[in-house]
């Protein structure tokens, strides 16, 4: 019975274990020349706040459970397969947003997005009200059902294999619709 509670002890630090916070030196070692910083297939680090990326942000498939408060990204994040629920409220991307099959529960009020808008595949039941798109919405295979309120986005909306039914009369839409 000992052994068994000091096992479960062993267990229970290790999970609790807080991830691995990493400097801006330490990253340095997953930039390259163009600025672009890629963590792929990483495990729950923390990254340094307030993080600027001077290029692409590539955390695909990785374990980071939080970005930095503070984040500027000057080209793409990508944030596909990861493990990111929320957003930073002092987020600055000017590229796409990937999400596409991530854990995204929910996005911020008034997002804007300079690129492509990717929540394809995820648990998301809505959009926030005042999103801007500059490029597509792609929304297929999500679990959206209405679109939200004052929503402009300047290129298509992808919709496919989704239970969206009504589109809101205030929508503002520089493409096309596409089933």
């Amino acid at each position: 019975m000992c052994i068994v509670k000091q096992l479960l002890c062993v267990m229970c630090f290790v999970i609790a274990q807080p991830a691995m916070a990493l400097t801006p030196i330490h990253l340095l070692n997953y930039q390259d020349s163009y600025g672009n910083l890629s963590l792929t297939d990483s495990g729950n680090i923390r990254l340094p706040d307030p993080l600027i990326v001077n290029g692409n942000l590539n955390l695909e498939n990785s374990r980071i459970s939080m970005l930095p408060l503070r984040l500027t990204v000057k080209g793409n994040l990508n944030l596909a397969y990861s493990s990111i629920e929320h957003l930073p409220l002092a987020l600055n991307v000017d590229g796409y947003i990937n999400l596409a099959y991530s854990k995204i529960k929910e996005l911020n009020f008034g997002l804007r997005v300079l690129g492509d808008l990717s929540v394809a595949h995820t648990q998301l039941k809505k959009l926030p009200d005042n999103l801007y798109v500059k490029g597509d919405l792609l929304l297929q295979y999500s679990q959206i059902q209405t679109l939200p309120n004052k929503l402009v986005v300047d290129g298509n909306i992808y919709i496919g294999n989704m239970p969206l039914k009504v589109l809101p009369i205030d929508i503002v839409l520089g493409g096309s619709l596409y089933r």
